[in-house]
């Protein structure tokens, strides 16, 4: 019987013996750290997918202000989260770092000393303005007026007149251009354009005019301020304000003696150079400036174009 418990303790030792000789289980493989610039400050802290930026007083924990630039000391003189080596107005402070570049020559808007391009020196100064002579070598290809040009564009019109409503839909030969400076550089691109754009043109609902129902001019003035920062930044680029007019023979209504000749104008708003729209009050200028009401569609798409420039920066 003694057997037994000299047994049990032998088995006991062997499989310990056993579990000590097993090797400890390999470690889990680590990831690697994405550096970019290689400057030794990751891009990200492992594991994270966001994290606030790096700057001298904080290198653990934190994302490279200066991912694609080569930026140990993580230096961020201005402290809006972009690192002095990409910052393009190092001592202007902005949210998010991000700054506008009209003229693309590595120097932030608000800190830039000149509209033209000059960029900063090894030593980080900026170059002197270049001479606006230079960029006047390019020729402008449509030197009056500027973007002058020829549309067809297809409009509609209704108002209530009389107690009647009256619609129209036809065709206006139509011109525009612009009221203000055009600046360009050497390659022809704008660096400049101006806030105010006019049109002016002729519309008929008839293929044959004298058989037109609504036959006359209309003009219009719009404001667009393209070099206002806040403006050119926002989603409202995209819409165009103004006033507009039009002098029309009309279409004859029963009961009224002559032909109604209707005086109309009213704010004006377009969208993307698609469409605008006009609501307006007129005065019927052959009887007794009678007023009615109504609404005018602007389709804005080109059909004709004439003397067409470069993209505006």
């Amino acid at each position: 019987m003694r057997s037994a418990p000299l047994m049990l303790t032998a088995v006991l030792l062997f499989a310990s013996a056993l579990a000590v000789a097993q090797p400890p289980p390999a470690p889990e493989p680590v990831p690697p750290v994405a550096d970019s610039d290689g400057d030794g400050v990751p891009d990200l802290p492992p594991g994270a997918t966001e994290a606030p930026s790096c700057h001298p007083g904080r290198m653990e924990g934190c994302a490279d202000n200066c991912p694609l630039d080569p930026n140990p000391g993580q230096e961020d003189s201005d402290g809006d989260g972009a690192g002095d080596a990409c910052d393009l107005c190092p001592l202007v402070p902005v949210k998010g770092g991000e700054h506008a570049d009209a003229d693309n020559d590595g120097v932030g808007d608000e800190c830039d000393n000149c509209r033209l391009p000059n960029p900063r020196n090894e030593s980080g100064e900026q170059a002197a303005c270049p001479d606006a002579k230079s960029h006047s070598e390019w020729k402008d290809p449509n030197p009056l007026g500027r973007r002058l040009q020829i549309f067809i564009r297809p409009l509609a019109l209704g108002y209530r007149y009389r107690g009647n409503w009256v619609g129209s839909t036809g065709l206006g030969l139509h011109l525009g251009g612009s009221l203000g400076e055009w600046r360009f550089d050497e390659k022809g691109t704008a660096l400049k354009v101006p806030s105010w754009y006019w049109s002016a043109g002729f519309y008929g609902d008839s293929v044959n005019l004298f058989g037109a129902q609504h036959l006359g001019p209309y003009a219009a003035l719009d404001f667009r301020p393209l070099d206002w920062a806040p403006y050119a930044r926002s989603w409202a680029k995209e819409l165009k304000v103004g006033i507009g007019a039009q002098l029309l023979w009309a279409k004859r209504v029963e009961g009224v003696e002559k032909r109604p000749l209707q005086l109309g104008a009213g704010p004006r708003v377009g969208l993307l150079d698609i469409l605008s729209v006009m609501p307006f009050v007129q005065f019927d200028l052959a009887n007794a400036a009678a007023v009615s009401w109504g609404g005018m569609l602007v389709f804005d798409f080109k059909v004709l174009q004439d003397l067409g420039v470069p993209a505006a920066k």
